[in-house]
């Protein structure tokens, strides 16, 4: 499977909250429709006071659709759903001027990620590899040390997905090569692992090998559940 990985800031004049509104309902309607989709996750930041709880990352969507293939992948945004619905909702809410976007497959999988509940919080980290550094040693890292070290925290589920390069020819760069998903049971713990002694391991087992972080404290809204199935 491919994982399409999208992000995009908001249009000005738009709140944070407005954006989510409109993303979570006529947007969902008209994406989740998109042709050969099979799972769609939306990423929504936590908001307080109506403003994200983490430092902003430089983008208010960040989407996960799921496809078998990257020709599926294609089809589906030559669509006509595509073309004539969701192409025309994007224009009215978010920035596509400065759209990031990351083609992934899983590498890890740790924990009963179709049974998380839903007042579960997911802390998602993406990284850049240093440019002295070899993909595949932060690669290596992230799904032993750095997993290893989150897992200190009691997270109910983690996932390591990696940025294929090679499905990227035709398309543009990807922002980041690596991104942990890490799922805590409610806000505290997520916050409480952040500032915690096994994130600063992790981070620090990363130095010199990673080089440009962006954290995001995300709800998650499944538009299109992945079937536990098709999951690998």
């Amino acid at each position: 499977m491919i994982i399409r990985f999208g992000m995009a800031p908001r249009l000005p004049g738009s709140s944070f909250e407005d954006f989510q509104h409109h993303w979570m309902t006529s947007h969902a309607d008209a994406a989740g429709a998109i042709p050969g989709l099979l799972g769609y996750t939306q990423n929504h930041s936590v908001l307080v006071g109506g403003k994200p709880l983490l430092p902003y990352p430089g983008f208010d969507a960040c989407s996960e659709l799921v496809f078998e293939n990257l020709e599926s992948m294609n089809e589906g945004f030559s669509s006509q759903q595509y073309l004539d619905s969701v192409r025309q909702d994007e224009d009215a809410f978010i920035d596509k001027s400065r759209f990031s976007l990351a083609l992934v497959r899983q590498q890890l999988a740790i924990g009963d990620l179709p049974m998380l509940p839903s007042s579960s919080v997911k802390v998602i980290t993406a990284l850049r590899c240093h440019p002295a550094a070899e993909k595949q040693l932060l690669i290596s890292t992230m799904c032993s040390e750095v997993t290893d070290a989150v897992a200190e925290d009691g997270p109910l589920a983690q996932r390591v997905l990696v940025t294929d390069h090679e499905a990227h020819v035709g398309q543009p760069p990807a922002v980041f090569d690596v991104v942990l998903m890490s799922w805590f049971p409610d806000l505290d713990r997520a916050q409480a692992h952040l500032s915690s002694v096994n994130r600063a391991r992790a981070e620090l087992a990363l130095a010199g090998i990673a080089f440009g972080r962006v954290d995001l404290l995300a709800k998650e809204i499944h538009v299109v559940k992945l079937d536990q199935g098709t999951r690998d």
